[in-house]
């Protein structure tokens, strides 16, 4: 519009019209101009708004953390001394228990501790020469059997229970039999030991003879007289 005014003559400009006419159109294109820019300059405005709301946020939920230092005045010489006895005395104590702890530990696994506690006994044969009932039969017919108060548990679910295992077996081409305690929860070997018999009927009384004298030498008891 102003390109167009300035290419009208030079005496319309002298008409008051024509002048009035020109000052409102320059009027009208400072304003536009005035407004191009503030709606140019708004997102800016409103971006540092934001931050500045956000930083005063973030400055009002800082936590402000106390540090609490205690001075202490030096120890005496009667408070070192009697910090120093009572480490000591723990020491000791820690030391003793743990004595105690490995005292037990190896009395667990003591082959005669573990037969003199046995009660129930489970017998079983690896030869055909042998029968296990042969030796259940004769361990039962024994005096300390009843006196230690023992019993015998046979095959299946009952083997859980027995606290030793008992074996019999005889070597091939001999007339040797042999037994064989073991604890049935660790498998420690308890005792061994053999008989010479012909067959194993006659074997039978003398393994069972053999294996409460095992028993008897665990428990520290004293072979009676006859």
């Amino acid at each position: 519009m102003l390109v167009f005014l300035r290419s009208l003559p030079i005496n319309y400009y002298e008409n008051e019209k024509a002048q009035t006419l020109l000052w409102w159109f320059k009027v009208k294109s400072i304003n536009s101009g005035a407004a191009m820019n503030t709606t140019k300059l708004a997102p800016t405005i409103i971006l540092f708004s934001v931050v500045g709301l956000s930083s005063i946020a973030a400055t009002a939920q800082t936590v402000t953390q106390e540090v609490n230092v205690t001075i202490r005045p030096p120890r005496t010489a009667e408070e070192r001394v009697a910090e120093e006895v009572k480490l000591k005395e723990l020491r000791r104590a820690a030391e003793e228990k743990l004595a105690a702890e490995e005292s037990a530990r190896v009395a667990e696994t003591n082959p005669k501790n573990l037969l003199r506690r046995a009660r129930v006994m489970y017998v079983t044969s690896s030869t055909s020469f042998f029968e296990s009932v042969q030796l259940q039969n004769e361990l039962r017919k024994r005096d300390e059997f009843d006196r230690w108060e023992m019993a015998i548990v046979g095959r299946g679910d009952k083997y859980d229970a027995a606290d030793i295992v008992v074996e019999i077996d005889r070597p091939i081409f001999t007339h040797t039999f042999t037994y064989q305690i073991t604890n049935r929860s660790n498998g420690i070997v308890l005792a061994t030991g053999k008989i010479t018999a012909i067959d194993g009927n006659v074997a039978a009384p003398k393994l069972a003879a053999r294996i409460m004298e095992e028993i008897r030498l665990a428990r520290g008891e004293v072979k009676a007289k006859k």
